[in-house]
C-alpha cells in the first residue's frame, strides 16, 4: 500500500503549484500556473497510468486458471478496465487466490490518475483564459496610459533607491539612480557594484515615504530572497499566506516564488506589484534562463 499511496501523495503534491481554494470568496485561485508544464505533467500521469494498468492485468491474470484465462480467448493479459466484472467474477469463483484490496487499490490509482489529468486540462483552460483577460487588459490600460501621459516625462529623481531589472537574470536588484540617460533610460549603481542602464519601467522606487498597501492571499508581489554567494535579489511571487497573530508578533506572510519555493517574509521585504507585471516578469526570467540553457 506505501507503493500505491506514494503515486497519490505525487500527484497531490504536483497540483498545488496549480490553485488554492479561497475561503472566504468559495473559489479558486490561480496561484502559479508558471511553476509547472501542464503538459510534462499529464505526460508523466499518462505514463504511470500505463505502468499501473499493466501491473493490474498481469497480477489478475497470473492469477487466474488456465480454464479461467481460454475463456477471454487472448495469449496474454486481457485489459482489467474492458474486462472488470468477467474478471472479478473470475477471480471470485476461484476464492480470491491474489488480494482483492490489492486490485482495488490499483484500480483506484488509475481513476485517480485519469481525475488529475481532466483537473490539469481544465486549469490549462481556466489559465489560458486568464491569460488572454490579463493581455487584452493590458492593451486597454496602454491604450488609456498613452493618451493620458502624452507631453510627460517620467523622472526617476538622482540619488533615488530603486530596485531594478536585470537583463542577465530577470530578478530586480536593488540600487541607486545615479543620472536619467533619457526619457525612458537610468543609469543605475547597484549595490553589488556594478553599473547600468536600465529602462525606467523595470526600474520601482523603494525606501523613504513610499507606500505600503495591504496585502492579502492572491496577491503578486517581488519577494526578497537571497541567491548564490549571499547576494540579495527581489524575485516575482504571490502571496499564499498572511499573518495569522499580528498582536502576538507573528508578522510573517508565506509567498510562492517564481520556481515554487515557499518564502517566509516580514512585510518590508515585500513590494506588491501587478498581476500582469508578475506574468511578464516570470516570462522573462525563463527566458533568459533556456538562453543560458541553449547556450
Amino acid at each position: 500500500s506505501t507503493l500505491f499511496s506514494a503515486f497519490s501523495r505525487s500527484t497531490c503534491k504536483c497540483m498545488t503549484s496549480f490553485f488554492i481554494m479561497n475561503n472566504n470568496k468559495k473559489r479558486i485561485t490561480l496561484i502559479n500556473p508558471q511553476a509547472v508544464n501542464p503538459d510534462a505533467y499529464k505526460k508523466k500521469l499518462e505514463q504511470a497510468i500505463k505502468s499501473y494498468e499493466r501491473r493490474l492485468n498481469l497480477i489478475i491474470w497470473r492469477a487466474l486458471s488456465q480454464e479461467e484465462r481460454d475463456k477471454f480467448k487472448e495469449d496474454g493479459p486481457v485489459q482489467y478496465m474492458q474486462h472488470k466484472e468477467a474478471l472479478l467474477g473470475a477471480l471470485e469463483s476461484l476464492g480470491w487466490p491474489i488480494s482483492c484490496e490489492d486490485v482495488i487499490l490499483l484500480e483506484d490509482e488509475i481513476l485517480a490518475a485519469l481525475t488529475y489529468i481532466q483537473q490539469a486540462s481544465d486549469l490549462q483552460e481556466a489559465v489560458k483564459k486568464e491569460t488572454e483577460k490579463i493581455s487584452e487588459s493590458h492593451i486597454s490600460n496602454n491604450k488609456k496610459s498613452k493618451s493620458k501621459q502624452k507631453g510627460q516625462v517620467f523622472v526617476i529623481h538622482k540619488n533615488q533607491k530603486v530596485i531594478a531589472r536585470s537583463d542577465v537574470t530577470g530578478f530586480y536588484y536593488p540600487g541607486t539612480v545615479i543620472k536619467n540617460i533619457s526619457s525612458t533610460r537610468a543609469l543605475v549603481d547597484f549595490n553589488n557594484g556594478e553599473t547600468h542602464t536600465v529602462p525606467m519601467k523595470f526600474t520601482i522606487p523603494v525606501g523613504g515615504a513610499m507606500p505600503c498597501p495591504y496585502l492579502q492571499v492572491g496577491d503578486h508581489v517581488f519577494a526578497r530572497t537571497v541567491i548564490r554567494r549571499g547576494n540579495e535579489c527581489y524575485v516575482p511571487a504571490i502571496v499564499i499566506a498572511t499573518p495569522k497573530r499580528v498582536e502576538m508578533g507573528d508578522k510573517l506572510y508565506t509567498v510562492l516564488t517564481f520556481n515554487n519555493r515557499k518564502e517566509h517574509c516580514v512585510r518590508s521585504r515585500l513590494i506588491k506589484i501587478s498581476q500582469t507585471k508578475y506574468a511578464f516578469s516570470c516570462q522573462y526570467i525563463r527566458m533568459v534562463q533556456m538562453v543560458d540553457y541553449m547556450t
